[in-house]
This record gives C-alpha cells, structure tokens and sequence, in this order.
C-alpha cells in the first residue's frame, strides 16, 4: 500500500512538473497571455458590480459584470486603437490570475456562439477609454463605469 501511494505520489509530482514547464514555455513564446485580477471599481449605474482582470502590458482590461444572473464579460483596449469586444457565453473567473492561450481565445467577437438569453451587448460607439478609466453603455441601457 506504501508503495502505491509513493508511486501516485511522483508521478502526480512529474505531472505538476511538466504542467509547469508547459506553461513557462507557452507563456515565454507569446501563446500564452496570463490576466492577472487588478483592484479596480467596477460600476453599473452607480452601483458597484463587477471585476476586473489586465493583461501584463496593461493594454487591455477584462471587466466582468456580476449584477446580472449570469456574469457578462466585456474585453477592453485602450492603448493604439481603442476597441471592445462582447465576450458571449464566457466570462473571466474570479481568480487571481488565469491564463489564455492563443489557439481559442474565449473573446473573440465575430466567432461568439449566439447570444446568451439575458445577454447586455455594449454600444461601441459609447465608448470612452484611457489608462486607468472605461466608460461604456449597454444595449439596455446599463452604464459601466470601471476605474483602477
């Protein structure tokens, strides 16, 4: 019995430990982005309501909306050329840190799956955005403020 829990042991050691070289090197190879979770005030109509993850350049945020049933996504950038996407069905964790990777990204705009029932697309054209400040309205009618 000893022995089969020392066996179950390394080899869950030597998985760990390739899980981890695989996600250095994606990561060092540029498919990998991780988002790390950023201390910002995400706001709809005033209220607090949301999350907020960045990616490592600080370019883009990820703000996800926890006011409604089902959490709402939406990705954001901000620097070069100002643009956001409706990330659908997906919505950022509330992790930490999470990674995704380049092969499948989940915000992808125009391959999203059809619209969850509840779902609150942005108005692009509402957008305002610069480092450390986005302001958007929703299709029904939703403001979202988010500053960090």
């Amino acid at each position: 019995m000893k022995a089969l829990a020392k066996g179950a042991c390394v080899s869950l050691f030597v998985l760990a430990i390739l899980v981890a070289i695989l996600l250095t090197y994606s990561t060092s190879r540029g498919y990998t982005q991780w988002w790390l979770m950023s201390g910002g005030n995400v706001m709809i109509n005033g209220v607090r309501g949301g999350y907020l993850h960045t990616n490592p350049s600080h370019s883009v945020v990820m703000i996800t909306r926890t006011d409604l049933r089902r959490h709402q996504s939406y990705m954001v950038q901000f620097s070069g050329s100002r643009f956001m996407i409706y990330c659908g069905d997906w919505h950022a964790p509330r992790i930490p840190a999470f990674p995704i990777g380049d092969v499948n990204p989940p915000c992808m705009g125009f391959l999203d799956d059809p619209d969850p029932p509840d779902a609150d697309r942005p108005l692009s054209s509402t957008l305002t955005a610069r480092p450390g400040f986005v302001e958007f309205s929703t299709v029904k009618g939703k403001k979202v403020t988010v500053t960090w």
